[in-house]
């Protein structure tokens, strides 16, 4: 048996007590006169100090019980054969981590990053070394798994040559989601490999420039482990001055407003703002000055040039990765909505005079509204370019094939069930099965007074908008009539709003790969106040955006930014201008690849979809590039190793893991539980015991 903490043991000198308590004898203190003393004769009295026991039970029990406390207190476990594995000396491991973000082209910081690199490889020796880089997310050149594949793996020549094939990105500086990721990996490794390296055997070399600019907010969150240590090479450059330009605003004419941001290190204050068409040829350059550590707003003047200018160049600064902003005005979106309803000749009895003034058009979209009577012809137009398809009045057979296969494509179809026509429009919509469109019941009902919505589903997009309390008061939308839909189990379909009499009044239906919104009253002022009320327009559009076929991508990004896409980029390529394309896969609805600013734009093998162009620009956290203090890192909790100077290490790392592997298996047999218990036995014993022979004591004094 051994213990984990010996020390303990020196206390059972205090078994000695319970020893000396039964040897020492105190001489009587109460005298008690009593009156007849004459015939007694006169002694002295006598105290018993002979070294003598006399109830060796009593003194075993005590001195067990304070024994086995004792024994408690040094943590007593039972050694075995996982304890011979500490004999071998532990392998150190060294974690080299280097900033690849656009701040690090900035003079020769990236020359000096790879050589500290290859000076740490060189250094580790027999250590076991991982390779990471990270910008905006944490990349593995040399994974914590690799380190032990094989010895190809571990020299340092394959080290180095895994170097050579790094360059600085231009992503933006993410430091404390990089030291939490590898700490976590780290701390996984533990505790899949116990007879493993541990964290007080791991450095992590953060090679960077520490600028200002780093995210390291992401640190406050995490709980960094005592044992692992953080040995920071910061980076400097000769040339500290700096600035930044960041795109504020974008208008339609291209007229631009930018922001100049000035370095806080800064010798520089005096810089100039201009527009370019061609390297080295800027046009209505503007003079700024910036103090150091501030900032300044400037308006680009307007050009009358036929063509915009994709570029705006700032000239003064030192370091020129971050001195150029690409311009890409968003271009108007194509809409067409097609409306299958009665003309409306300036009629306000007429549906089609208020649905068509829902969509007008901005300077972000054109709208082509078409009405389709029982008498027009039939729309030949490819059913992608369709946006939205509006449905108010009775349609024939080959108008309901066409709206079925709209649907099965992907489109979004409004029904206004207004009137008993339309309901013989609306079942096979629905459904093909005629066994199951006979389940749908459409009728007519009296409405005492006036309707009003209720259980609305304001987490769908149709309501989400006024999920706010200043918005969700829909007690002034009054409904003269509609019509009680009900629905058979075997169609799907989900109520977004009822009627106060629980009656559905907004129900969406899935119909292939498309969406059916089913509203089970007319928005006229004669059948409601729908058409009258502020809820109109915000709901229409919103339907509007249900489409996945429509294209509306912004036009402005930074690097590292997730792009979004619609579910109609499917299969489209995505290429910088006069560059190589970047395949979309199907099903992705982001660009992941690392991009470099420029103007990008998307090309699909459909005619109908139009090219879409946006800007991809450096973020402007990469421009504040003063350097931080080591401190900042140790105030979040980051045990760093100061510069020049190694770790102190108390014990070597054999004896430290030797000592790990005792405190788990001490903690795992827990042999100080039942000591305490048969401590607590024994003192019981104890006390029957002591009673038992008070007891006795007392009888005999009686008698």
């Amino acid at each position: 048996m051994s213990f984990l903490t010996p020390l303990y043991l020196f206390g059972i000198i205090v078994v000695g007590l319970p020893i000396l308590l039964h040897l020492v004898r105190h001489q009587p203190k109460n005298i008690i006169l009593f009156s007849s003393l004459r015939f007694l004769e006169h002694k002295p009295p006598q105290t018993n100090r002979k070294n003598k026991i006399e109830n060796w039970l009593l003194l075993l029990l005590r001195a067990a019980a304070v024994m086995l406390i004792i024994a408690a207190f040094a943590r007593p476990f039972f050694k075995n054969t996982d304890l011979e594995l500490t004999a071998a000396s532990t392998t150190q491991q060294t974690i080299i981590l280097i900033d690849t973000s656009s701040s690090m082209q900035r003079g020769t910081l990236w020359k000096e990053a790879i050589q500290k690199a290859v000076e740490l490889i060189q250094q580790a020796k027999q250590n076991q070394i991982a390779i990471y880089t990270f910008d905006s997310r944490l990349k593995a050149v040399k994974a914590l798994k690799e380190t032990n594949s094989s010895i190809q793996h571990q020299s340092p020549i394959h080290d180095q040559e895994l170097l050579t094939k790094l360059a600085p990105g231009w992503n933006p500086t993410n430091l404390g989601q990089a030291l939490t990721e590898i700490a976590s990996l780290l701390q996984q490794q533990v505790a899949s490999d116990p007879n493993g390296n541990l964290l007080q055997n791991s450095t992590i070399e953060l090679i960077t420039d520490f600028q200002a600019g780093s995210q390291i907010n992401s640190l406050t969150e995490f709980s960094w482990p005592e044992e692992l240590q953080v040995h920071l090479h910061q980076l400097k450059t000769k040339d500290s001055s700096n600035a930044g330009l960041e795109l504020l605003s974008l208008d339609e004419q291209s007229q631009a407003t930018v922001r100049v941001v000035n370095a806080a290190d800064s010798e520089q204050e005096h810089f100039s703002v201009a527009y370019q068409r061609t390297p080295g040829d800027p046009l209505q350059a503007k003079p700024v000055y910036v103090p150091r550590g501030q900032s300044r707003v400037v308006h680009m003047p307007a050009l009358d040039i036929p063509q915009p200018l994709t570029q705006i160049i700032l000239s003064g600064g030192e370091h020129e990765f971050d001195n150029k902003i690409y311009l890409q005005p968003r271009e108007k979106t194509n809409l067409t909505i097609v409306h299958y309803g009665i003309p409306a000749a300036g009629a306000t009895e007429n549906p089609d005079y208020f649905v068509k003034r829902a969509f007008p058009k901005t300077k972000t979209r054109d709208v082509e509204f078409l009405t389709v009577g029982p008498d027009s012809p039939q729309i030949l137009m490819a059913v992608t370019r369709i946006h939205l398809l509006i449905i108010s009045r009775e349609l024939s057979s080959d108008e309901i094939e066409l709206v079925q296969n709209y649907l099965q494509q992907g489109g979004v179809v409004l029904f206004s069930l207004n009137d008993e026509i339309s309901r013989q429009t609306l079942k096979p919509i629905l459904t093909k099965q005629k066994e199951v469109s006979q389940k749908v019941i459409v009728d007519s009902i009296d409405i005492n007074g006036y309707a009003l919505l209720t259980n609305i589903q304001y987490d769908h997009p149709v309501f989400q908008m006024f999920q706010t309390p200043e918005y969700s008061d829909f007690t002034k939308l009054k409904f003269w009539n509609y019509q009680r839909l009900a629905l058979p189990a075997e169609i799907p379909h989900q109520v977004l709003a009822r009627f106060d009499h629980e009656n559905p009044a907004i129900v969406n239906f899935p119909v292939g790969k498309g969406k059916l919104i089913v509203m089970t009253f007319g928005w006229t002022p004669a059948e409601s106040q729908f058409a009258l009320s502020t809820k109109f327009v915000p709901i229409l559009d919103a339907i509007l955006t249900l489409n996945s076929n429509l294209i509306d991508v912004p036009s402005q990004f930074t690097v590292g930014e997730r792009i979004p896409f619609p579910e109609a980029f499917k299969a489209i390529n995505i290429r910088p201008i006069n560059q190589d394309q970047i395949q979309l896969t199907a099903g992705q609805q982001t660009i992941n690849e690392t991009i470099q600013p420029g103007i990008y734009q998307t090309t699909s093998e459909n005619e109908n979809r139009p090219i879409q162009k946006f800007a991809v620009n450096l973020a402007i956290e990469e421009s504040n590039t003063t350097p931080l203090t080591i401190e900042t890192l140790e105030s979040l909790g980051v045990r760093m190793q100061q510069p020049g100077k190694s770790m102190p290490t108390s014990q070597p790392a054999s004896e430290i893991r030797r000592q790990a592997l005792i405190r788990e298996l001490e903690q795992k047999q827990k042999i100080w539980r039942w000591l305490i218990i048969v401590a607590l036995a024994m003192l019981g014993l104890e006390t029957v015991q002591s009673k038992w022979i008070s007891g006795t004591t007392s009888a005999i004094r009686k008698a």
